[in-house]
């Protein structure tokens, strides 16, 4: 199949949603002692939820952090306990200024970044993916009893790894399900920076079909935060053979 090109004017077609505030997780770990991801970037008034993984650990901040916390059952001064504990312990802590949070556990790290440490950086502008799909619909046609396919190419044309993902719908992407006469061909991938775009192969199979024309959706998710899902409408019209052709008869 043919990679399809993909014009950086495409993604202005794209209605573009409003930025809000979001909720970025980091796990502990014991085995090895560590805090995954240890270095986080995020925008001004996101959020980090650090959850226990597995062992004994809270997280307390650096002295000199951008914001003051030790937590693990919720957070000391805001109804919680930053006690290190061992159970399943959550606890969320927002950022809203740009800066640098060094954080450590107080049982396998140190202030500094010695042990079990990280670092959150909250930057004004946290690099993102620039999802680019084309086209922004699918259509084809095979006889009953045949199958065509068709297909989209995806691109990244932002600052940051495109992690994205394609499903299916009968009607609505917001409730993806199987279809039956439609498959996809690679269905999930990853574009790093500047990497090539990727062709997707849509399969439109009438072999269970009655001839008429069919309708679904190809759900498309990133990680993109202006385009978390698209969704691209997809016409399949099923033919009645040609069966004097199909004989061998020409006249």
């Amino acid at each position: 199949m043919r990679l399809l090109a993909l014009p950086v004017a495409l993604a202005a077609a794209f209605c573009a949603l409003p930025v809000r505030a979001a909720d970025h997780v980091v796990t502990a770990f014991a085995g090895p002692f560590r805090f995954e991801p240890a270095d986080l970037t995020i925008a001004p008034g996101d959020t980090v939820t650090f959850v226990n993984g597995g062992g004994f650990h809270n997280v307390v901040s650096d002295p000199g952090s951008i914001v003051t916390f030790r937590c693990a059952e919720g957070c000391d001064g805001d109804g919680g306990n930053g006690d290190a504990s061992s159970s399943n312990w959550s606890a969320t802590v927002a950022f809203p200024e740009a800066g640098v949070a060094p954080y450590f556990c107080e049982i396998h790290g140190a202030p500094g970044g010695v042990g079990m440490s990280g670092v959150i950086t909250v930057a004004e502008e946290v690099p993102t993916p620039v999802l680019v799909v084309e086209p922004v619909a699918l259509e084809g046609a095979a006889d009953a009893g045949a199958s065509v396919t068709v297909g989209f190419g995806i691109a990244n044309e932002g600052a940051a790894a495109l992690d994205w993902t394609a499903d299916t719908a009968e009607t609505d992407c917001a409730t993806p399900g199987l279809v039956p006469w439609l498959s996809l061909e690679p269905a999930a991938g990853t574009i790093g920076i500047g990497g090539p775009a990727v062709a997707v192969e849509v399969t439109l199979d009438a072999a269970a079909l009655d001839v008429g024309v069919y309708s679904a959706n190809v759900c498309v998710g990133s990680n993109d935060p202006a385009n978390a899902l698209l969704t691209l409408p997809v016409t399949f019209t099923v033919n009645t053979p040609d069966l004097v052709f199909a004989d061998g008869f020409d006249g």
